[in-house]
């Protein structure tokens, strides 16, 4: 099996709902658990590359093969190991999102998984303190996965820039989707096929039991037990991701207010946004004015 593409992020720019579309593409092949990991954590990797083609159980001769890793963005380091394990014409996709806007959707997650005991604003004022190690780094990594210009250098320094098709998440997935697709289908080789678009992944959500939730998502002797049990790393990912599903309902997230966006972008944004358009060769004012 070769792999020949990777979306690479943004966590919470729509990669979700981009998988979940694609998947139901015939010649498309997306592993069940969508975020391997395999690039990311030192331990998975070192296991080869038959470990990675593991997790891509659904596989059946179809012509793109790859995963959505928004991860992989945030650590550019990865680049290199995608680069040595599929080679130097693997196409990644990128989909970007105003970066206020995606780090206030990352700490209402973080917020509603019961992970962050902060407000927005004091959280973001604390990130630099939470990097600990890789794990914890991701979590709380609200303002820094939003610097793509600083991640997205490093990944154009290890691929030519024919590798990539980037996408604005305003632009691209919201006022224009079924062009998006299109364009995504060819860029990934494949014969254009008609897709249902209206799909509605990681919505804002809190837990029905929050008991349930804090044994589902926090370390405990419950979990401790379990992964003796349950050897599969990926049977573990696929059961919790279950109950985690049908523990939540649906809630309405409050919007960042629009003083707050210009304040992030004006002190920590600006010059990266700035910086990103550079790379891509696209206006992004769309983020700014």
């Amino acid at each position: 099996m070769q792999q020949n593409f990777v979306c690479i992020g943004a966590q919470k720019a729509g990669t979700t709902t981009l998988a979940e579309i694609l998947s139901q593409h015939s010649d498309i092949c997306i592993p069940p658990i969508k975020e391997t990991k395999y690039f990311l954590f030192d331990a998975d990797y070192q296991k080869g590359k038959s470990f990675y083609d593991s997790y891509f159980t659904n596989f059946n001769n179809q012509k793109a093969v790859g995963e959505f890793d928004p991860d992989y963005l945030l650590f550019p380091f990865t680049g290199q190991r995608i680069l040595d394990t599929l080679g130097a014409d693997v196409k990644i996709i990128v989909v970007l999102r105003n970066p206020a806007d995606r780090a206030y959707s990352h700490y209402l997650m973080t917020k509603r998984k019961g992970l962050e005991p902060l407000d927005f604003m004091a959280a973001i004022k604390e990130e630099a303190n939470r990097k600990s190690d890789i794990k914890t780094q991701k979590i709380f990594a609200y303002k820094e996965r939003g610097m793509y210009g600083q991640q997205l250098k490093q990944f154009l320094n290890t691929f030519k820039p024919e590798n990539f098709l980037f996408l604005v998440f305003e632009e691209d997935f919201l006022k224009n989707r079924q062009a998006t697709i299109a364009k995504v289908q060819e860029f990934l080789q494949v014969k254009e096929q008609n897709l249902n678009l209206d799909v509605h992944s990681n919505e804002a959500g809190e837990a029905k039991n929050e008991s349930l939730n804090e044994l589902v998502r926090k370390p405990n002797f419950v979990k401790r037990v379990l992964k003796v049990i349950l050897t599969s790393k990926s049977f573990r990912k696929t059961v919790r991701k279950m109950f985690i599903k049908q523990n939540m309902q649906k809630v309405s997230a409050p919007k960042l207010e629009n003083e707050q966006r210009s304040q992030l972008i004006a002190d920590y944004y600006f010059d990266d946004i700035k910086l990103t358009e550079q790379l891509i060769n696209r206006d992004l004012s769309v983020w700014y004015k």
